[in-house]
């Protein structure tokens, strides 16, 4: 698991937001304050009776109930607003990212250090490749210094290829003889192709062990080998014209209608080597040869002419296309493990823009609430005393004495502040710490995985190594 995905676990507990608050604050109809509190009834009542005196200096009973009820508006208020208050830092705090900034700047380090550590794992796996490499162009170089050989080997036919050939000759020839060998055969055609068919197996799966095995040593650089390789070849070609031979004088003497056939034919093979009594018998024989050399070359052209040197080349060649595959998965990994690294980084990065964003607004929405706060005080104190001013304009002018000192006062509110919270602005340079080791973290695994790349030793630089010393 990479460290980017241990991060992920650690910070994707389901998020418990609680929805934003709506605004608190509620708006005093004046004119049903006025009804409700009955305030034209009782200043014209306490203007008749010159109440309060002209020397009171505090409320009257009217005065402190617009108060009293004004400030039970502004408590419920400072209620509505702190509960707010305490949402929008709830809202913050379940901010998962912001809350484990340290530990995204950790996650972001030992994700270089995973994806470094693959490097080298990868690269340590290519080593032991990269010797057998080197050795085998070591022991392709020695043959071919040992051997006289300046060329590449020569690809032989696919085995299903010679095969094939091998068998369609064997069918031919089985079919062509069949003609010539079914004559007084007490099976008939049958019988006639069973002895074509034994004929033609004899004749030809000798003759591709001789392509196969003697053949290319005709060709062999010690002299022993060729010698005996020349030898060989003579021996299948005297063997080849007497197994032909005697089969046209197995055509022959069941021709002839002679008893025991096998046993005349080689009487006749005693006698007269060279003379058939039928020119079939002759085009037995040279359909025996023909085929024979089309089997012997087949199985010849199944490899490269020079004895063990189509093996250890193709030795050579698996070597090399297995490296080179172990280069291109290694590469593969390498790239999907950059491409998962860098995207999980790239995520967490813009999630971590998207959570500080919206951790602006909601704090820019928590002061705009400190700000409606103090300012639904300040209004609530303007109703409170545009309240007051009303019950006094009908008491003054229901009194037959002046006003009394009390009416010249403005009703003040006791007013009060939600918190600060003055260590809020410091996480802004922990979340740029954090951005600038995601982002850091981004490049040096897109450098760990160019540098990667460029110290995989390609077929070519190992030649070349080789060639140079």
């Amino acid at each position: 698991m990479s460290a980017f995905e241990k991060f992920k676990r650690l910070v994707g507990r389901p998020d418990v937001t609680i929805a934003l608050p709506s605004d608190p604050f509620i708006a005093i109809d004046r004119e049903a304050a006025i009804a409700r509190l009955k305030l034209d009834e009782k200043g014209e009542a306490n203007g008749r009776a010159d109440y309060p005196p002209e020397d009171s200096e505090s409320l009257d009973d009217v005065e402190s109930e617009i108060a009293a009820e004004i400030s039970e508006y502004a408590s419920r208020a400072q209620i509505d607003a702190s509960a707010n208050f305490r949402v929008y830092g709830e809202r913050i705090s379940e901010l998962a990212l912001l809350r484990e900034l340290s530990t995204v700047t950790g996650a972001s380090e030992e994700a270089i250090g995973d994806y470094r550590a693959t490097v080298i794992k990868r690269k340590g796996e290519l080593a032991l490749a990269k010797d057998a490499i080197k050795e085998s162009y070591s022991e392709l170089d020695d043959f071919k210094a040992e051997h006289g050989l300046n060329r590449p080997a020569h690809r032989g036919l696919l085995p299903i290829y010679a095969y094939s050939t091998i068998g369609i000759a064997w069918f031919i020839e089985s079919a062509f003889n069949t003609a010539f060998l079914r004559v007084n055969d007490d099976a008939g055609l049958i019988g006639g192709f069973v002895a074509a068919a034994v004929v033609a197996a004899v004749n030809l799966l000798g003759s591709a062990f001789v392509g196969r095995k003697v053949w290319p040593y005709l060709f062999y650089r010690k002299a022993g080998p060729r010698v005996a390789a020349y030898f060989a070849t003579s021996l299948w070609l005297v063997l080849l014209f007497a197994w032909n031979l005697l089969a046209g004088h197995f055509r022959d003497a069941k021709a002839a209608g002679l008893p025991d056939p096998e046993a005349a034919a080689l009487g006749l093979f005693a006698d007269n080597l060279f003379q058939f009594d039928s020119i079939y018998s002759y085009g037995l024989l040279g359909a025996g040869l023909l085929f024979a050399v089309v089997a012997a070359i087949a199985g010849f052209k199944m490899d490269d002419p020079y004895p063990g040197y189509g093996d250890i080349y193709r030795r050579h060649e698996d070597r090399c296309e297995d490296y080179a595959e172990q280069i291109d998965d290694a590469m593969e990994d390498l790239r999907d493990i950059r491409r998962e690294a860098i995207g999980e980084a790239e995520a967490l990065r813009d999630e971590l823009s998207s959570q500080f964003r919206e951790r602006g607004n909601i704090i820019a929405s928590r002061e705009h609430l400190r700000t409606r706060y103090r300012d639904h005080q300040s209004y609530l104190e303007d109703q409170a005393n545009a309240l007051l001013s009303y019950y006094r304009g009908v008491n003054t002018r229901s009194r037959t004495s002046g006003a009394p000192q009390s009416f010249r006062k403005r009703w003040e509110l006791q007013r009060t502040e939600l918190p600060v919270m003055p260590s809020e602005p410091l996480i802004d340079e922990e979340v740029e710490r954090a951005q600038n080791a995601l982002s850091a973290s981004i490049t040096t695994i897109s450098a760990a995985y160019n540098e990667a790349i460029e110290s995989f030793e390609h077929l070519d630089t190992i030649k070349d190594n080789l060639r140079n010393g």
